[in-house]
């Protein structure tokens, strides 16, 4: 052939040591992808939905999940079940509704309420983005019981929110 050997071994050296540093970088690159275009589907049994077609939402993905159901512009429905006037009342919350929506939380998979107020209105915060608070409560949120407001409470907190 006319090359030396050597020549040969060093260019298949090269070679091989190029080749796993671009694998390397492909994987580093891609990592944590999955996660991101793991969101919720809208076909139950999808990937972060629940049998019952709920989105399962934790403290982990609740930033994601209010800045899906902001960017669906999802057209507030009032619930047959749930009175959520009586229960921002029983819960003192005095800023605007923006949107809800019926959520699984957690691992456990409780059937609750994800609903996402604010200070400013939804047309703000899609041309704008910023923080909305954000509280899951049970089903029974707003019906006088015993235990207080805070039985129906699972979480409350803000996530921000970017622009569209």
């Amino acid at each position: 052939m006319g090359l030396p050997i050597p020549l040969i071994v060093v260019a298949l050296v090269i070679s091989s040591s190029i080749g796993l540093m671009l694998s390397k970088a492909l994987e580093v690159s891609t990592t944590g992808s999955s996660t991101i275009s793991g969101t919720s589907m809208d076909s139950p049994g999808a990937p972060g939905k629940n049998a019952a077609g709920l989105p399962v939402i934790s403290e982990s993905t609740l930033g994601l999940e209010v800045q899906r159901v902001l960017d669906s512009g999802t057209v507030l429905r009032a619930p047959a079940s749930f009175d959520v006037n009586r229960c921002f009342e029983q819960q003192g919350i005095t800023e605007t509704l923006l949107t809800m929506e019926e959520v699984a939380w957690g691992p456990e998979g409780t059937r609750a309420w994800l609903i996402i107020h604010g200070p400013v209105d939804r047309n703000t915060l899609n041309s704008n983005g910023g923080v909305v608070n954000a509280t899951v409560v049970l089903p029974s949120c707003g019906i006088a019981t015993e235990e207080g407001p805070d039985s129906s409470l699972l979480w409350s907190g803000s996530a921000m929110i970017g622009a569209v």
